[in-house]
């Protein structure tokens, strides 16, 4: 078996699609590009292929992550022309890197994620309540499940926020943790702020690790997309 990394974007109105109709998107495109995907054993075989977390209808996402694992080998340039062939505009493979066939997949490392919120303008007090709340030890929110109604305490899980004035955007950072220990949802973050009008949401990049050393599946740090030179890069999914 071979394992493929795939770094794609998703953005425009695919933003508004479900999880499960990109899973749909991506294994039509593979069939038609003819990869030879494998299948996972049993009496319902299914493609394998794992994506390191959902993007929420209506999230654009700029560097997300899927797993791919193919019967044959391919070329890293093949496989990336041929999907993107039959791919939309909006949905498109940014690079492929093979990795070693027993290495967990990034859903299963998946460390935390950076949210970046554009404002219309930069809101008065914002930099004074994004202080406010990384000084605080607990922040409690509400969660509903079906079982049961419970407070949860949110702090923990907000790795950094940040405020940038771009092109006379306001803009929030928000990292926080994600995968399987917990997390934060960014809506919850906004809720706390001063924040109002037509804020666009979207996931600038995923990290692997813990808190303290959180690096792409490309290796780099967090610490960049933090910067300001990656806030001027680019203010927004153009």
């Amino acid at each position: 078996m071979y394992h493929y990394r795939l770094c794609f974007y998703k953005k425009g109105d695919l933003r508004f699609i479900s999880h499960l109709d990109l899973l749909r998107m991506f294994i039509r495109a593979l069939r038609r590009a003819s990869i030879p995907v494998a299948y996972s054993k049993g009496f319902n075989p299914q493609p394998r292929l794992s994506f390191a977390a959902p993007l929420a209808v209506g999230m654009e996402g700029e560097n997300e992550y899927l797993d791919l694992y193919l019967s044959e080998p391919w070329k890293e340039e093949t496989l990336k022309d041929s999907l993107n062939k039959q791919l939309p505009p909006e949905l498109k493979i940014k690079k492929i890197k093979t990795v070693k066939a027993d290495l967990p997949p990034v859903s299963a490392v998946l460390g935390a994620a950076l949210y970046v919120a554009e404002l219309p303008f930069l809101p008065s007090g914002l930099l004074q309540e994004v202080q406010s709340v990384l000084s605080r030890e607990e922040i409690l929110k509400v969660r509903k499940s079906r079982k049961a109604v419970k407070k949860v305490n949110i702090r923990p899980f907000i790795y950094d926020l940040q405020v940038r004035d771009v092109k006379g955007k306001g803009i929030l950072l928000m990292l926080l943790a994600a995968g399987s220990k917990g997390g934060v949802r960014p809506q919850e973050i906004l809720e706390l702020m001063p924040v109002e009008g037509d804020i666009r949401i979207y996931r600038k990049a995923l990290f692997l690790g813990e808190k303290d050393s959180l690096k792409t599946p490309e290796g780099i740090e967090s610490g960049y997309y933090l910067s300001e030179e990656s806030c001027e890069e680019r203010a927004g999914i153009q």
